[in-house]
């Protein structure tokens, strides 16, 4: 069962053009990015001095690591958006680029030899450990076990291994000399400073000795969600969320000797990532209607006054509503500057992983509010706005607290005169598809409609998609009565089996990804026939081309245009704009 594509509003297509144009700089790595320039559909690595093109390849760039000489780029190539990458390597000189298809990698970490004369990681989709000789372009490899996950990080004089075992702690062992350095509960990133290494455990900064493991200094902040960090030195630059807000910090030998709430020229903003690059911090900033840059970290860091920001078509807006039992749960809100009154409505969330969900640059989003529409982010627990404590306490055998959230955010908007349940449409991604579903059809009478993209919808049954079993942790395990009653409550499968015929259901469009590796097209499907078998309006679209993680802009944009026309025909607001009072 695979609907067509739904029709495209022409206003809503050629307001995201417009929006998409911007690009998608990347932070500079050895004097090279990652990017999407301004106008380009595809992603290519550039170099950072000039903007001079060194590849902009068909395929998907899922990483990439500059060589210390500058003269070799190890890149991982997808063919398609399924992120089942080839190994590659790129002459920056000729552009050329030598590719392994041997060699599968996924986001696998590379190390190049300090002298530039090889590159490594562990692949893990091959289960080898390889290394690229630069100068013959030579392969060899040798086998790791499927059982057990090894990761690259520099370090020491020949690098560092994690090693993780599932039920073990992560060990992080010295290749020069298999020393141990110490044991994590998680090992998210290691960094050199100055003679040490940095290890971000997700929770915490630990700075070891990495010939004898001694400690040498930590940072632990458990009211802030780091994202990103980066070293020269002993100067650690960090940046993250606190509060439900982007925060930049600095530290020197593990003291905090600045932090700044992120803004850009005076107006709030979100830093999405920070680098180290020829003796200098540099952030990527961004906002709803601010398009990414890449700026000095110091400017984010500064106390000196900044250049005022121009005055755009929107305002955005915290607001803050009491959830039964008391918790506040938080939302942003970016609407028209001139809105008054109830406006359609989009209302987001994650809310899962400890991920925050913070207003950076979308192109849907200025696109929607150009016609009058307001966009919502929705900070539920689960997510990690707002410390460790906010991620417990929509994790597992609490998931259902994020669905509850949710619901009473939409509430809220609605009684504050934002929207109306007729103007106001729930939408969410992968583990936000969850949430948003679950909520719709928790509580039909909330919203006109609810749109589901790239979502595991049936939570008793989460082993049949290719990452699943690493998400039963997240939403409580299926292994006991008490899990398996919980995963029944908020499963959007079950609870639009169980929906009695007639009801009035808000609309549902399903979107599943034609090339996604990480959650397959079954659960949508059976929610989509299960809501038609009691009367509802469901529809599936099978967005092509289009893949969990990176896509090109192609996609980007058709999926992006179908979420926001679906929105507009449900809230019967081809032409949006909000009411006045």
């Amino acid at each position: 069962m695979h609907d067509s594509l739904p029709p495209i509003v022409p206003a809503i297509d050629t307001a995201l053009a417009k929006w998409e144009w911007h690009g998608r700089p990347g932070l500079p790595e050895n004097g090279f990015a990652l990017s999407r320039p301004p106008g380009r559909r595809r992603h290519g690595i550039y170099r950072v001095d000039t903007g001079s093109p060194v590849i902009e390849p068909e395929g998907h760039i899922l990483r990439m690591a500059p060589a210390p000489d500058g003269r070799s780029i190890c890149v991982q190539l997808a063919e398609r958006a399924d992120e089942d990458a080839a190994l590659g390597l790129v002459d920056t000189a000729t552009g050329a680029l030598r590719l392994y298809p041997e060699v599968r990698c996924r986001y696998d970490p590379m190390l190049w030899a300090g002298d530039s004369s090889g590159v490594e990681l562990v692949a893990g989709q091959s289960h080898s450990l390889v290394r690229l000789d630069a100068r013959t372009g030579r392969p060899t490899s040798s086998a790791v076990s499927p059982d057990t996950r090894l990761r690259l990080f520099p370090g020491g004089r020949r690098g560092l291994f994690a090693e993780s075992r599932p039920g073990s702690p992560s060990r992080l062992i010295d290749r020069a000399t298999g020393i141990e350095i110490g044991a994590f509960g998680a090992i998210v990133r290691v960094l050199p400073c100055a003679d040490g290494v940095v290890v971000d455990e997700g929770t915490r900064l630990r700075c070891l000795d990495p010939g004898s493991g001694a400690e040498r200094w930590r940072w632990d902040d458990p009211d802030l969600r780091v994202t990103s960090f980066a070293a020269l030195g002993q100067d650690i630059v960090a940046v993250g969320a606190r509060a439900g807000r982007s925060v930049i910090v600095r530290l020197v030998q593990g003291a905090v000797v600045a932090e700044r709430e992120v803004t850009y020229r005076g107006a709030p903003a979100v830093a999405t990532g920070v680098s180290a690059d020829a003796g200098l911090f540099h952030a990527l900033v961004e906002g709803p209607f601010l398009p990414p840059r890449v700026v000095s970290a110091e400017e984010l860091l500064s106390d000196r006054p900044t250049a005022a920001c121009r005055k755009t078509p929107a305002r955005t807006e915290r607001h803050v509503f009491t959830a039964e039992d008391g918790a506040r749960v938080p939302v942003v809100v970016t609407s028209p500057a001139d809105a008054r009154g109830p406006a359609p409505l989009i209302l987001t969330c994650y809310g899962g992983f400890g991920v925050p969900s913070l207003p950076a640059f979308e192109p849907t989003v200025p696109a929607w509010v150009e016609q009058g529409g307001r966009y919502a982010i929705a900070q539920v627990r689960g997510g990690g706005e707002h410390g460790p404590a906010w991620r417990r306490a929509g994790y597992g055998l609490a998931k259902g607290r994020g669905v509850d959230d949710l619901a009473v955010i939409a509430r809220g908007l609605v009684e504050a005169g934002l929207t109306r349940p007729d103007l106001l449409v729930l939408a969410g991604s992968s583990h936000g598809g969850v949430l948003a579903t679950s909520c719709a059809l928790g509580s039909p009478d909330l919203c006109a409609g609810v749109v589901s993209t790239a979502a595991p919808l049936d939570l008793l049954n989460l082993g049949a998609h290719p990452l699943g079993q690493r998400w039963a942790g997240e939403f409580g395990g299926s292994d006991s009565p008490e899990g398996i009653a919980h995963l029944r409550r908020i499963s959007p499968l079950h609870r639009a089996l169980t929906l009695a015929s007639g009801t009035a259901l808000p609309r549902f469009l399903g979107i599943v990804l034609a090339e996604d590796s990480r959650v397959v097209a079954d659960d949508t499907l059976a929610v989509v026939d299960a809501l038609r078998r009691v009367g509802g309006d469901a529809t599936v679209w099978r967005a092509p081309d289009t893949g969990h993680g990176g896509n090109h802009l192609d996609s980007l944009h058709r999926l992006g245009a179908t979420v926001l026309s679906f929105a507009a025909a449900t809230t019967g607001s081809v032409q949006t704009a909000p009411s006045t009072t």
